[in-house]
């Protein structure tokens, strides 16, 4: 894969992620209301979300990894797991091989990795003047509201208030950021 076919997918899957990001908790608000098939619905689209994460990854990797290529490798390296570990667990969910129970705190958890991944990509980019100042800073706030997911659960479950302002924050600010940086990378507008 060329350099630009890589930056072309990446900007496809950014838009990927964003519309799965809202599929998600659509479709979650509706398994709360009316239950299955909503459910099986969203964890299908939490495996897509996983999915199109990893070439966003490969590209925020290449454009830090002649600057701080240690931190920017193992940074790739935890976001990648993570998604890795919701593409399994998900899917194992969704084939009905293990319970909701088993993943309730291990999904959460990898995509609370994900978002500091993010978190450090975005902090990067913005200390290193990479992407535009307002692109980096929601991406750290993106990033965050996955964060806080990780802390409302280990605090105090998905009734926790951190659970539901992190995820909040991630829905709203996840998907513009990802739109935002999807349309960089489709104009050209990022070298890696």
């Amino acid at each position: 894969m060329t350099n630009a076919e890589l930056i072309r997918y990446a900007g496809w899957s950014a838009f990927t992620s964003a519309i799965v990001t809202i599929v998600g908790l659509v479709t979650l608000t509706l398994f709360f209301t009316l239950g299955e098939p909503w459910g099986t619905i969203n964890d299908i689209s939490s495996v897509v979300l996983a999915l199109s994460t990893l070439p966003v990854l490969v590209v925020l990797h290449r454009l830090h990894r002649h600057d701080v290529p240690a931190v920017s490798l193992v940074t790739f390296f935890i976001g990648v797991l993570a998604m890795l570990v919701v593409i399994v667990f998900q899917t194992l969910l969704i084939v009905r091989v293990i319970a909701f129970a088993q993943t309730a705190v291990v999904v959460p958890v990898a995509y609370g990795l994900f978002g500091a991944s993010l978190m450090v990509y975005s902090y990067l980019a913005l200390a290193r003047e990479a992407l535009s100042r307002g692109l980096a800073i929601l991406g750290i706030i993106a990033g965050a509201g996955y964060v806080m997911v990780i802390i409302g659960f280990i605090l105090g479950g998905q009734e926790h208030p951190l659970t539901a302002i992190g995820g909040l924050t991630t829905v709203v600010c996840y998907p513009i950021w990802a739109i935002w940086f999807g349309r960089m990378l489709l104009a050209g507008r990022l070298i890696t």
